[in-house]
């Protein structure tokens, strides 16, 4: 590993490091943040919806379902018809991208956790390994390898838990639009694609490649913009080549 990578890395490390766990599950609705955190169940169901919306839309769903119809229990979901969960989904202030998709969604990951982990989501990864947890979610309708990869990731800064070293090495990044822009920018990725993006953090950090997926996600973000990029305000800036930036 060369001197700019070395010191990409680690700065990106010690973003992480300081990132408050609010950074990564920001919403729009007071409550629903710590909501999330309180209700495992919730944490699955947006994680398991996360698909081409604003991360602030996806992490308040949940909250604002409790709020509409009175709980949040997946035993009492998965008591209800798709035709009825679609109504409380077409009846949200703001909705998943793929709407007519997120029913189904959501009923397969409450069938589930009341099926296979009576009720109780946080038995998805308690006392399981990275890739268990990261196969189950595979086996949800909508969810793919990207989502699948951020759930283990953020398991463990939702929860408090840690992973095996053998599961870090196996853990990567989720390549949304903001890591691949970032990576692509660093020089690390030939392209914004998404297994050079994957491909690049495991090569960048190959002990954990999924730590370097909240720094890049929040610089992508925040600084590392699609149209006029912070480049001063980036830890970053000094050894970026700025690939694809007018």
């Amino acid at each position: 590993m060369d001197d700019s990578m070395l010191k990409i890395r680690n700065v990106l490390l010690e973003v992480s490091k300081q990132m408050d766990v609010e950074e990564l599950f920001p919403t729009v609705a007071p409550g629903a943040s710590a909501f999330m955190h309180q209700h495992p169940f919730a944490f699955c169901a947006a994680t398991c919806l996360d698909r081409g919306a604003k991360a602030e839309i996806i992490w308040t769903i949940p909250y604002w379902i409790f709020k509409q119809v009175g709980h949040f229990d997946p035993l009492k979901f998965n008591l209800l018809s798709l035709p009825q969960i679609t109504h409380i989904f077409l009846a949200l202030p703001r909705k998943p991208r793929y709407i007519n998709a997120a029913p189904r969604t959501f009923q397969e990951i409450t069938r589930l956790v009341v099926e296979k982990f009576d009720g109780d989501a946080s038995r998805i990864w308690t006392g399981r390994t990275a890739l268990e947890v990261r196969r189950t979610f595979l086996t949800v309708y909508g969810v793919g390898p990207g989502i699948a990869s951020m759930a283990v990731i953020l398991i463990e800064k939702a929860y408090n838990l840690r992973f095996s070293d053998l599961d870090h090495t196996r853990m990567d990044i989720k390549p949304d639009v903001n890591t691949m822009r970032v990576l692509y920018r660093l020089g690390l990725a030939a392209a914004v694609d998404e297994m050079e993006a994957v491909m690049a953090a495991r090569n960048l950090n190959p002990a954990f490649p999924g730590e370097v997926d909240g720094p890049l996600w929040l610089v992508g973000k925040q600084i590392c913009t699609a149209s006029r990029p912070a480049c001063r305000l980036c830890l970053l800036d000094s050894v970026c080549p700025k690939m694809g930036v007018m």
